[in-house]
């Protein structure tokens, strides 16, 4: 394979594209598999050949130096690791400077679920992720775990706080393992204790008057299993279940797959990054410029609800303002300064709405609760709005998390370092100078292939300057090295309990399989007791893909000493 050849695989198998596909394309563009200079297993013996010479040096340190490259350009990249006791590779977590943004944004509802098969060490891979101002989904950061005990997710949760300037989501979803609620519950909420509980219960019930209410009662009884009811009035940005993270773990995992080393998986979940980020500016860039059809009578509101909200979520608005409709009013009543109104709906005349209004400070409060669970106002309080002669939603009424504009507050000033300008003046002349030696060597395959192999042979003469004038390869910075990591044992989903006693059931498995050594069903030939005692034995600790027979004094959970503060880290800040 040319030197030309070699560039333009790389550069497709860096985005993620097939082998078999990359030699249909470079077959195509030479006029056919006859006038490649290569065969296929020349293609896949040189991927393969790549492949390892990334990490030659060990996964563990090609990933790490990698991250700590990506930390030298983006100074707001972070990642942390731990070591285990034999100096392999233990949890991983890293966030670039954007995720740390979204989070400061649309972190007060944070998702969290871990995934198997991503990598070939069988680490759970962890995905942090929340609901942006378009209702999509928003990735705040990737972990790689050692094990999935609660030590581990406490050093995740941490570590993540900590970097995410002390800021905890006021509601997290997860799957319901007891590892993941153990440790939410001591890194993140562990000043709320069953004393503060009790007393913040005593005070609310007192405060309204409820003491002797038998709902109320009953309710405090069976405190330990409110689910839906206890959500009610809670913001959740759209999650009620984890059905959004395996949504994302579905998508991440096509472009995934069992056998990558970490550096791979990492590099792979980079370019899921971009698509998520490109799938927001172009929402972003229909919500800008949508101007919608009016349509619910309601013209004033909902022309400036449309200008104020996202696309996806002035869908849910449009909703309630057409709810307005199909309201009753039930009467209008007068506390001081405050104007209760009371609607019922079409078909439910027994299920009364209250809404306070207070005509000073324009705040509109209802008591079905969707502006606290959902951020949107409902359409009992669009129907006072009518009432009161009100054309625009109040302020006290508007989450800015919602708002065409959220990200725009957030928006860092772009300053220009010295010299800047020069180097943009240069790279559109470079630009210029390449686009014209790409229409003058594409007219002819041989023009094609000289252009090819000398722009390959050039990008290697201003790589090997670049790498001399910064001192060494970036990210390949002297520090001790690591090894990998063995393979995990995970533990799979939560167990969930059986209704009805599997003892008691009458086996209907039919004819079950039996040792082949001494006949007895239950066990093999390898793990026979007769056949063990012969000297045959597994290895219990595991074994590392890339570290042949090397010994191994721990487990993979061998860091049981690792620290419950922030951990050992390279960080880069």
């Amino acid at each position: 394979m040319s030197n030309g050849d070699k560039a333009q695989v790389d550069s497709m198998k860096q985005f993620g594209i097939p082998t078999a596909k990359i030699m249909a394309y470079m077959a195509g563009q030479s006029g056919g598999y006859g006038m490649l200079r290569f065969t296929k297993r020349d293609l896949y013996n040189y991927i393969h050949g790549q492949r390892l010479a990334r990490i030659s040096d060990g996964d563990a340190v090609a990933t790490i130096s990698y991250l700590e490259g990506k930390a030298n350009a983006d100074m707001t990249t972070v990642a942390r690791y731990t070591r285990t006791a034999d100096d392999r590779l233990g949890s991983l977590f890293w966030v670039d400077g954007e995720m740390m943004s979204d989070y400061q944004l649309f972190g007060d509802v944070m998702a969290f679920d871990s995934t198997y098969r991503s990598n070939k060490y069988k680490k759970p891979l962890v995905v942090f992720s929340g609901s942006n101002h378009h209702k999509q989904t928003t990735i705040f950061g990737f972990a790689l775990l050692e094990d999935e005990e609660v030590r581990t997710y406490r050093w995740l949760l941490l570590n993540l706080v900590d970097v995410m300037g002390e800021k905890t989501p006021c509601v997290v979803v997860t799957d319901g393992d007891k590892a993941m609620r153990a440790a939410i519950a001591e890194a993140m909420y562990a000043n709320f204790e069953v004393e503060d509980f009790e007393e913040y219960w005593k005070t609310a019930v007192e405060s309204l008057g409820l003491q002797n209410n038998s709902w109320v009662q009953q309710t405090y009884e069976v405190k330990e299993s409110w689910a839906t009811a206890y959500l009610r009035g809670t913001f959740c940005a759209g999650y009620r279940t984890t059905s959004r993270c395996e949504g994302i773990n579905a998508y991440i995992k096509g472009f995934l797959k069992s056998t990558d080393s970490i550096l791979e998986l990492v590099h792979s979940l980079d370019r899921v990054v971009k698509v998520y980020r490109n799938n927001e500016v172009t929402v972003q860039f229909y919500s800008t410029y949508y101007s919608p059809v009016l349509t619910t009578g309601l013209d004033s509101i909902e022309l400036f609800a449309s200008k104020l909200y996202t696309r996806a979520v002035f869908r849910e608005v449009k909703k309630q303002i057409k709810g307005v409709a199909t309201l009753l009013f039930r009467g209008r009543d007068s506390i001081s300064t405050t104007v209760v109104y009371k609607f019922s709906r079409m078909g439910a005349p027994g299920r009364i709405h209250k809404v306070l209004f207070d005509p000073d400070d324009k705040k509109i409060q209802c008591d079905c609760s969707m502006w606290n669970s959902e951020g949107i106002p409902c359409s009992h309080i669009f129907c006072v709005m009518k009432y009161e002669g009100l054309e625009q939603i109040p302020d006290s009424l508007i989450l800015r998390r919602w708002c065409k504009d959220a990200k725009d507050s957030r928006r860092m000033p772009v300053t220009m370092r010295p010299g800047d300008e020069g180097r943009m003046l240069r790279y559109a002349a470079l630009s210029s100078a390449t686009s014209l030696v790409a229409r003058l060597g594409s007219d002819e395959r041989e023009d094609f292939e000289f252009a090819k192999e000398s722009i390959a042979s050039l990008i290697d003469k201003l790589r090997h300057r670049v790498y001399e004038r910064a001192g060494g390869q970036p990210g390949m910075s002297g520090w001790k090295a690591m090894k990998d990591p063995v393979v995990a044992r995970t533990k799979g989903a939560p167990k969930r309990k059986k209704e009805f006693d599997q003892c008691s059931q009458p086996d209907v498995r039919g004819k079950r399989r039996c040792c082949t050594k001494c006949g007895t069903p239950g066990h093999t030939k390898r793990t026979c007791s007769g056949y063990c005692a012969r000297g045959v034995s597994g290895i219990g600790n595991g074994v590392s893909p890339t570290d042949g027979n090397g010994s191994h004094d721990g487990s993979a959970a061998a860091s049981a000493s690792l620290p419950t503060e922030l951990g050992h880290a390279y960080e880069v800040i």
